[in-house]
């Protein structure tokens, strides 16, 4: 199961790559596609008020809530910001996508709710598995490992926008 560390750089690095119009206000659209990313873990105060894990990575992490979530947003931003609604929807969507491509030990993710009650893993590479269960400093090594995989992601994906969206309005104005 990987951290809020993966989650949040993954779902900032979608807002980055999918945001429409980055000009140069990342910080807020970057912040909530993190905080997006990580929402699907709300779950926990249901596994806490119902004392029981099975609630983890269930609905809460589907592909519907997903779509739901972008439904929402598209409410709220309105037609002419929908690129930037499907950014955020897609930020939430990360959680479950990547907590099953790194799912390898446990029961997997539900993605496929309210289809499908089926818990799926890709069951090729465990990210920070099981953290609960290992020692300080092995829980310390995984939020390493994850910062400098998911930190550089972003990192280059603002790099290239940027520079893009620099080369793309120059290019508009010699049209």
């Amino acid at each position: 199961m990987p951290s809020p560390i993966a989650h949040g750089f993954l779902g900032a690095t979608i807002v980055a790559a999918a945001l429409p119009n980055p000009a140069n206000r990342y910080f807020r659209p970057l912040v909530l596609g993190a905080l997006l990313a990580n929402l699907a873990d709300i779950d926990f105060l249901l596994v806490f008020a119902f004392h029981s894990k099975s609630w983890h990575r269930g609905f809460s992490h589907s592909i519907a809530l997903a779509l739901i979530v972008c439904l929402v947003f598209v409410v709220a931003l309105g037609r002419r910001r929908i690129g930037e609604a499907v950014a955020y929807g897609l930020a939430f969507a990360s959680h479950g996508i990547l907590d099953y491509a790194t799912a390898k030990e446990g029961g997997g993710v539900e993605l496929l709710w309210p289809l499908s009650s089926d818990r799926l893993k890709f069951g090729w590479v465990g990210l920070s598995e099981l953290p609960s269960r290992l020692p300080a400093i092995e829980i310390a090594k995984s939020l390493v490992v994850e910062f400098l995989i998911f930190m550089p992601l972003l990192v280059l994906v603002i790099f290239l926008r940027k520079y893009a969206w620099k080369g793309a309005s120059k290019m508009e104005g010699a049209i």
